[in-house]
């Protein structure tokens, strides 16, 4: 069987939802093992042979459902990545507020945050791996955050034009570079900001189809 293909077929089994299907008996224990060593060395330093020993089965039980470190460290990451549907609760800045919530919670998370930029600059080479990976972590919670911010469009709450993928671009960015970059507080009023870039009136981001007006020379 083409290399390539393969690795497809094995990254379909592992990017499942938070399980191998028809994976070893011991995966939850690898995943865990695998989580651990994140926690105590870091991605760089992971390897197979460290996760092997901690979880107790050999290297071939590992590469035998997990074709490379990325795809195990992408699988381990997923089990804890939050991507809940956000429950219609009738007012869309408690919804918005729930979705900002579960965004910071995900990349609070020292693993998460600590391993994501690496995992994905180690899949970047490989496109079809890289898709997977996406499919995985974001697929999911951005079309449940969107359906979020389509209700309150449909309230009336937020401009019917406002771009549902900008929204969730900004607060995933900034959480994501206060985690790693600044060290600045992932706390409520973080939250409560992010929230009312959407909600203010008028709202204080683009719209999807936001007018471009030409330079012109005073």
């Amino acid at each position: 069987m083409n290399e390539t293909i393969r690795i497809v077929l094995l990254m379909a089994l592992v990017f499942s939802s938070g399980s191998v299907a028809g994976g070893p008996r011991s995966a939850s224990k690898i995943l865990d093992a695998t989580r651990g060593v994140l926690s105590g060395q870091g991605y760089p330093a992971l390897t197979i042979e460290a996760v092997a020993a901690a979880a107790g089965v050999g290297k071939s039980t590992i590469y035998r459902w997990w074709p490379s470190k990325e795809a195990l460290v992408a699988d381990a990451l997923a089990e804890i990545f939050r991507a809940d549907e956000i429950p219609d609760l009738g007012d869309t800045h408690a919804e918005l507020r729930h979705a900002v919530d579960m965004t910071i919670d995900n990349y609070a998370n020292e693993d998460m945050a600590a391993s994501l930029p690496a995992l994905a600059g180690g899949l970047l080479p490989h496109p079809e791996l890289m898709a997977r990976f996406r499919e995985a972590f974001l697929s999911r919670k951005r079309e449940n955050i969107a359906a979020a911010l389509r209700r309150g469009i449909q309230r009336g709450d937020l401009p019917h034009d406002l771009d549902t993928d900008l929204v969730q671009d900004i607060w995933a960015g900034t959480i994501l570079y206060r985690r790693l970059m600044t060290g600045s507080p992932l706390d409520a009023d973080l939250a409560e900001h992010l929230v009312r870039l959407v909600t203010n009136t008028p709202p204080l981001l683009p719209h999807r189809e936001a007018e471009v007006r030409p330079i012109t020379d005073p």
